[in-house]
């Protein structure tokens, strides 16, 4: 009798303990952009960002080589404020992405960008699953405090 109320017990805290756990919702990486558009900070979370780098890109007119950055950041929805203050200043606006443990075991990831303007974008809707995607192109980039050149 003691065995079946023990094994008993014991299944029944493994199943609501898991029930408990599947059900929080915490990532413990924070993605985010912030923005500087005039006085104002915007930010917005985002699900993932991807930089890339390319290196001296020679524009055919004018014989002029740039360097060029680009981020690829998906979000869980389209954040109008963020996409207004793109649109607004449409020469480029500065702005950081930040990565974040909330476990604290990793360090905090900076990446600083500055007159980033959105160079494609595409907004996915369907009756059970929203996803927005946009590439910024940018002038120059701080990773960490290194300057990419």
């Amino acid at each position: 009798m003691n065995k079946i109320f023990f094994t008993i017990t014991i299944i029944s805290s493994l199943f609501f303990s898991a029930l408990t756990f599947a059900q929080q919702d915490d990532k413990r990486i924070k993605i985010e952009i912030s923005l500087k558009d005039g006085n104002k900070l915007v930010k917005a979370p985002v699900r993932s960002a991807t930089f890339s780098f390319t290196k001296s890109v020679v524009n055919s007119e004018t014989n002029e080589s740039k360097n060029n950055y680009y981020f690829s950041l998906d979000f869980e929805k389209q954040d109008i404020v963020l996409l207004t203050a793109l649109m607004k200043n449409k020469a480029g606006i500065d702005g950081q992405i930040t990565m974040t443990d909330s476990y604290g075991k990793q360090a905090t990831r900076k990446f600083d960008f500055t007159k980033g303007r959105i160079d494609s974008m595409s907004d996915q809707i369907t009756a059970d699953y929203n996803s927005s995607y946009m590439s910024l192109i940018c002038d120059s980039l701080i990773i960490d405090g290194v300057k990419i050149d």
